[in-house]
C-alpha cells in the first residue's frame, strides 16, 4: 500500500468515527427532548370495527373508527399503552350502544368523541394516572348502513 492510500483510509476512519459520535450525540439530545415533555399521539391499534344496530330491513349497521389519544408526557403514554385492553373494551361497548342518528351526524360524532374521552379518562384516573389523556381524536370514522 502506498502512503497516500494509508492516509486516505485513516481519514475515512476519522470521518466515520466523528460522524458516528455526532449522530449518537444528536440522538441522545432528541431522546432527552422527547422525555422532557411535548405532545405525543398514541393510536389505539387496530381500528375499532363494531356493529351498533339493525336497519329496518334487518341488516346490521357497522362503524369503523380509528382512535388516537393525545398525551403530554411519557408516563401518560406508558399508562395508555399498559391499560390498552381496558380502554379498548370501554370504547367497543360505547360504540356498540350508539344510535344511528348519533354516528351519522357531525354533532353526534362530536358528542361521542367527548363521551369517549370522559370514559377513557375515568379508567386511567381510577387505575393510576389522573389527567393522562389530554384529548381524543377520530382520525377516521366510517359508518355502514
Amino acid at each position: 500500500m502506498t502512503t497516500h492510500t494509508k492516509r486516505g483510509r485513516r481519514g475515512l476512519w476519522l470521518v466515520l468515527l466523528i460522524g458516528s459520535a455526532w449522530a449518537g450525540a444528536a440522538n441522545a439530545e432528541s431522546e432527552e427532548g422527547g422525555a422532557a415533555g411535548g405532545v405525543k399521539y398514541v393510536t389505539l391499534q387496530p381500528a375499532f370495527v363494531t356493529n351498533y344496530g339493525v336497519t329496518k330491513t334487518g341488516r346490521m349497521m357497522y362503524l369503523k373508527a380509528d382512535v388516537t389519544l393525545k398525551v403530554s408526557n411519557p408516563e401518560a403514554e406508558a399508562a395508555v399503552k399498559y391499560h390498552n385492553p381496558a380502554l379498548r373494551n370501554a370504547l367497543v361497548l360505547l360504540f356498540s350502544r350508539q344510535d344511528d342518528a348519533v354516528v351519522s351526524s357531525s354533532d353526534g360524532r362530536e358528542q361521542l368523541r367527548r363521551q369517549a374521552l370522559t370514559e377513557l379518562r375515568a379508567i386511567l384516573d381510577a387505575e393510576e394516572n389522573p389527567n393522562a389523556i389530554d384529548d381524543l381524536v377520530f382520525s377516521n370514522f366510517v359508518v355502514q348502513h
